[in-house]
């Protein structure tokens, strides 16, 4: 499994989340809120980001969400992930816990698994109440299957969602 360091974006990283960001994701949003409310100011972003995890300033209807950057032993960003420290109706039904995604010339070497790997350790020494995490994927997509059942996630169900894309929900104990 290829190792990851996540970490807190620092106004250093600009360079490297550019590049990622920037990279060919189809509909995955990498950098949520960097163009609505962030308004592609970086400085801004990495505040607004840091202020979201500590429950400060939050969009309407948005829960505190630690944004967690996973970068290789060369310093890249190769990924991120997002921890919902709580969940709404919505999220416990689509969303779960944990969001990650990996920038795709760095996909099928373990990255992902990693990342939610350390998702997962860093909820469990971060966050106090969550004795178990919820990570969604969509039907299909095996190698988010794969990569939420190789850190031990069972599958609760699978259910339809309002855009017609049918959700399957595992629950990862801590």
């Amino acid at each position: 499994m290829s190792k990851v360091i996540l970490r807190h974006l620092k106004i250093s990283d600009e360079e490297q989340f550019h590049k990622a960001n920037n990279a060919q994701w189809g509909d995955f949003p990498f950098a949520h809120y960097w163009e609505t409310l962030a308004r592609k100011d970086f400085s801004k972003y990495v505040r607004i980001l840091h202020e979201f995890s500590k429950g400060l300033h939050l969009p309407k209807g948005h829960v505190p969400c630690t944004f967690l950057f996973a970068f290789n032993d060369k310093g890249e960003i190769i990924g991120r992930t997002s921890i919902r420290h709580e969940l709404t109706e919505h999220l416990l039904k689509v969303g779960g816990h944990i969001g990650y995604g990996v920038v795709p010339e760095h996909r099928l070497k373990g990255y992902a698994t990693s990342i939610l790997e350390e998702s997962l350790k860093y909820i469990k020494s971060n966050l106090v109440g969550i004795d178990r995490a919820l990570v969604t994927c969509d039907e299909g997509n095996l190698g988010s299957q794969r990569t939420i059942e190789k850190n031990n996630g069972v599958l609760e169900n699978i259910i339809d969602t309002p855009s017609g894309i049918r959700k399957m929900r595992y629950w990862i104990s801590l």
